[in-house]
């Protein structure tokens, strides 16, 4: 991990994981999804609205260690005001940041601070899980 990744992966996780501006029930959500990882017990509910193809607000609760609730913070952060149809592409590139396997490098990838302080989980395998789990639950409205 270069020492950029390195940076970002304990600044960007630790300031997202105590980010509160998307942790709140959401009374007009219209997909309601759970994230579950059963082999650490992160568990979180993932509200949507979306209206037509545009998700107008989301929201997220739950509990689980920094790297998750970061990542789902963020999650909700980049899917807002997206339509369905943008959403494969994020997705798609967030995987590969976080893929231990992945012939490009993270910064190759994208730029995006926040995003990539996941890449840190190459170094991680057991933690890509945790950094994945709500953006694979997000697939399911796809």
């Amino acid at each position: 991990m270069n020492g950029r990744i390195k940076e970002l992966y304990k600044t960007q996780i630790l300031t997202n994981a105590k980010d509160e501006t998307y942790f709140a029930e959401l009374p007009s959500a219209t997909h309601v999804l759970e994230a579950y990882n059963p082999m650490c017990g992160d568990k979180y509910t993932l509200y949507l609205e979306i209206e037509g193809e545009e998700i107008r607000n989301a929201s997220f609760q739950g509990y689980g260690c920094a790297i998750s609730r970061a990542s789902t913070s963020i999650l909700i952060k980049n899917i807002l005001g997206k339509t369905l149809t943008e959403l494969p592409p994020l997705i798609d590139q967030f995987m590969e940041i976080v893929n231990e396997n992945s012939d490009q490098s993270p910064e190759s990838i994208s730029d995006d601070k926040e995003l990539l302080a996941f890449a840190g989980t190459r170094e991680y395998p057991e933690r890509k899980k945790c950094a994945s789990l709500s953006w694979d639950e997000i697939t399911t409205i796809l």
